[in-house]
């Protein structure tokens, strides 16, 4: 390490100060080509997909925080620096490093049916393929690191999901009233009827129906759902079926997600088993682990515990590891409840879920109105998409343009200001 770097991070630890940041774009294949370039201020002419912007410390794709002549990965200012980054509550509380992970995602195509471990779960998954040999770049590893990730998205555009299982009485009405699928288990009504609601022998029902479609031999997933997409593919191509349908977003995977040799994708049941949730802007819901979802389309922001596990079940060209995700997944069922968020002050709407990690924050700042926050916070993370902001603290000002993204260290008391208007999203430890 050079002795300039060596002053600047001195420099840094004696009065911690806000650091502008610089975000790890990631390239999946699923991601938009226009939005996260846009926000970024950078070209595309190749057309190369954006999916996601990753504002954090994790390994596989830190934040550079801008120090005097020097960009550094965050994760090595957080693990030398972690009292100055998060201040002393909040390291004594999570003394690996920052507990979080901040993102904005732009689904151009559609995510794989997937869920996420406990922490257990994590630490016995990570340690098992460790045992195996499984390198941690591996295509085949499912878990890259030994931590859950509970998680929480607001939505930017309009966003589509599938989250969680439908009602059994949703799913009933599903099986009987689309014909290709009502063999998946002949007796569900029936068994419905007998189980009442005794909440145990309920969740036991759509475990033994998903279990079952999920293990069902690959002969007769094709033979199932051959028939539902021969109805639906020819409206979808002629863009008359709604995104509110299941039908839609089947068809749209069975032609953007092909298996080889002419194979279906068991992962298509999926569609029809799940709640579809659309969101307008500025509603978002919480995924805890074992929750099974898959984003559909549109811009998100998603914080999560800093982690990088997925367990997918289907609708993907990545690792699809079904008997680890049975193990994992909540059956509990019925619609998710949709966060709108509670103004926590005239600027902030604030997302609190159960996740001791994290906490998501939307700012709105008109001209004339800054935004002030008060610490003891635990290490705000900011990044702006829309209008242009500044931010005040410790001394220090900082310009954010659109797009620009910046940690405060716990504990520093802040203000964000705006000339015009600006949209921000936050992401903190809870106090």
């Amino acid at each position: 390490m050079t002795r300039e770097l060596e002053a600047a991070l001195s420099a840094f630890v004696a009065r911690p100060h806000p650091l502008s940041l610089r975000g790890h774009v990631k390239h999946y294949a699923w991601g938009g080509r226009q939005y996260l370039p846009e926000l970024l201020g950078v070209d595309n002419p190749e057309g190369r997909p954006f999916g996601e912007l990753w504002i954090g410390a994790h390994p596989a794709g830190p934040a550079e925080a801008q120090l005097p002549g020097r960009s550094v990965p965050l994760d090595e200012v957080v693990r030398r620096h972690g009292d100055a980054v998060l201040g002393p509550g909040s390291v004594r509380r999570f003394p690996t490093g920052l507990p979080y992970l901040l993102k904005v995602l732009d689904v151009r195509g559609m995510l794989s049916i997937q869920a996420h471990p406990t922490r257990q779960q994590a630490e016995e998954g990570y340690r098992r393929e460790n045992q195996a040999g499984v390198p941690l770049d591996a295509p085949s590893r499912s878990y890259r690191d030994r931590n859950h990730k509970p998680e929480a998205h607001v939505a930017v555009t309009d966003f589509y999901m599938l989250h969680g299982f439908k009602s059994l009485e949703a799913i009933d009405e599903t099986l009987r009233t689309v014909p290709a699928l009502g063999g998946l288990m002949p007796d569900f009504g029936f068994r419905l009827r007998s189980v009442g609601r005794e909440e145990t022998r309920r969740q036991r029902l759509v475990t033994d129906l998903y279990r079952r479609v999920m293990t069902l031999p690959q002969p007769q997933v094709d033979a199932a759902l051959e028939p539902l997409l021969a109805r639906i593919l020819p409206p979808y191509q002629a863009e008359k079926l709604d995104r509110l349908s299941p039908d839609f977003w089947a068809a749209r995977a069975a032609l953007e997600l092909p298996l080889p040799d002419g194979h279906r994708d068991r992962g298509i049941f999926s569609i029809y088993l799940l709640n579809l949730v659309r969101l307008s802007p500025g509603e978002g819901t919480y995924q805890p682990a074992g929750t099974l979802h898959a984003y559909l389309e549109g811009v998100t922001v998603e914080v999560m515990a800093s982690s990088d596990n997925v367990l997918r079940g289907g609708l993907t060209p990545k690792h699809v590891d079904v008997p680890e995700l049975l193990r994992t997944l909540s059956f509990d069922s019925g619609p998710p409840p949709v966060l709108r968020g509670q103004a926590i002050s005239a600027s902030e709407r604030a997302y609190s879920v159960p996740a001791r990690e994290f906490l998501l924050g939307r700012i709105t700042i008109d001209a004339g109105r800054p935004h002030h926050a008060a610490g003891p916070n635990g290490a705000d993370s900011l990044i702006v998409l829309e209008g242009d902001a500044w931010l005040d603290a410790a001394g220090t000002r900082l310009a954010l343009p659109k797009g620009a993204c910046a940690l405060v260290p716990g504990g520093i008391d802040y203000s964000l200001g705006s000339d015009s208007r600006a949209l921000l999203f936050r992401a903190s430890v809870p106090k």
